[in-house]
């Protein structure tokens, strides 16, 4: 078995090696068979030549196997005319034509059935003590079962093929897949990073800015400030390593991703930094998705952030809905009118651009703009119906 893997090997890197031997024994069998048979007429160096000229093209069969038809079978007829025995030599035709059949196209193979009857009706001129009826038939019957099995193996190899190429474009697939869901999965993490580091500086910034105007005057608001600032920095950062962490582990050991259950929180930490914070949870006390109530929860977290940098601390109100169809989320605040639509980061930032890519992955809105009496709005619209078939 291991002998037979070896020259399959062989016969798949140098293919003419193969051939070349094959060629030889071709000549070599005829010429002893000539010699120990009882031929018509001894084989003498015409005999000899001719059988060459008749092997020798075996040694390239693969690279132009109806040539090697047509000559080897020219020497065989040769043969036969001379009154030479066509032993063995002439059985390389059926060889010839099996190679046209599973290496050429069909036509090249119909080509060589009609030159095979061809050559059936000149053996009946040139050789007619040959032209038997059970010889011929039996001839007729080994080319036919010559073509037939050599476009079957032909159709083998162009199905192993056409396999493997599917197999390698699925492979292809499958690695696109794979990087597009890196891609996404760095999208994703690079938002949550925004929101939270975003949300957490803004917060940091506040808390330190109003530690710095009342250090004098009132140093225990002051300290109060500071212990806030210190609170929210080892919040922040146990976000980060959470987000982080999910790089390189199951996730085993971080707390869950917040939902709507969590706005409470997130309204208080802003409301300890002085940033006045209504909450109103309204509609059906039923569960929604958690992956849709992080959306959520990362909306309201982006805009009571922008409220922050933008709005000067003023009072901020978010209500979240829960309806039979949607999830809607709804922040304002009553600060002045912005010289520019809050939550448009600058060039590089992805404020409104992550709330949006956040709100489409649920095939939800969006509206985010100033308010007619001043402030500004970010209302968002997250379909249930998505998020249950997912």
């Amino acid at each position: 078995m291991e002998t037979w893997e070896r020259l399959r090997r062989l016969d798949v890197e140098r293919p003419w090696l193969l051939d070349a031997v094959l060629a030889a024994l071709l000549f070599t069998g005829a010429a002893v068979s000539a010699a120990v048979g009882d031929p018509t007429r001894p084989p003498d160096r015409t005999y000899l030549l001719l059988v060459a000229v008749g092997a020798l093209p075996y040694a390239v069969r693969r690279l132009a196997p109806l040539p090697v038809l047509l000559l080897a079978s020219v020497a065989v007829l040769t043969v036969l005319a001379l009154g030479y025995t066509s032993a063995v030599i002439g059985s390389g035709l059926f060889l010839a034509v099996y190679t046209v059949a599973a290496w050429r196209s069909a036509r090249q193979t119909a080509v060589a059935a009609a030159y095979v009857v061809v050559l059936l009706a000149l053996l009946v001129v040139v050789a007619p003590q040959k032209a038997e009826f059970g010889e011929m038939a039996t001839n007729a019957a080994l080319f036919a079962g010559a073509i037939a099995f050599g476009r079957s193996m032909n159709d083998r190899r162009r199905t192993t093929a056409l396999l493997a190429d599917r197999a390698e474009l699925a492979e292809r697939a499958r690695a696109e897949e794979a990087r597009r869901a890196i891609s996404e999965e760095r999208l994703r993490i690079a938002q949550e990073l925004h929101d939270v580091v975003g949300h957490s500086l803004g917060v940091i910034a506040l808390q330190a800015q109003v530690g710095a105007h009342v250090l004098e005057e009132d140093p225990a608001e002051a300290r109060a400030a500071l212990v806030a600032v210190s609170q929210t920095s080892r919040s922040a950062l146990g976000e980060v390593r959470r987000i982080l962490g999910a790089l390189r582990t199951d996730g085993e050991g971080y707390r869950p991703q917040p939902g709507l259950d969590d706005l409470e929180d997130l309204a208080a930490e802003l409301r300890a930094a002085g940033v006045p914070v209504e909450l109103r949870m309204t509609g059906s006390p039923d569960p929604v998705p958690a992956a849709l109530a992080l959306t959520a929860y990362r909306l309201v977290q982006e805009s009571l952030t922008n409220v922050v940098r933008h709005a000067g601390g003023a009072a901020a109100t978010v209500t979240v809905t829960r309806g039979a169809e949607a999830l809607d989320v709804e922040v304002t605040d009553d600060g002045p009118p912005a010289p520019r639509p809050r939550g448009m980061e600058a060039p590089g930032g992805h404020g409104q651009l992550g709330m949006r890519e956040r709100v489409a992955v649920w095939g939800g809105t969006l509206e985010a703009g100033p308010r007619p009496d001043g402030g500004y709005r970010v209302h968002a619209v997250l379909p249930l119906e998505e998020a249950r078939s997912r």
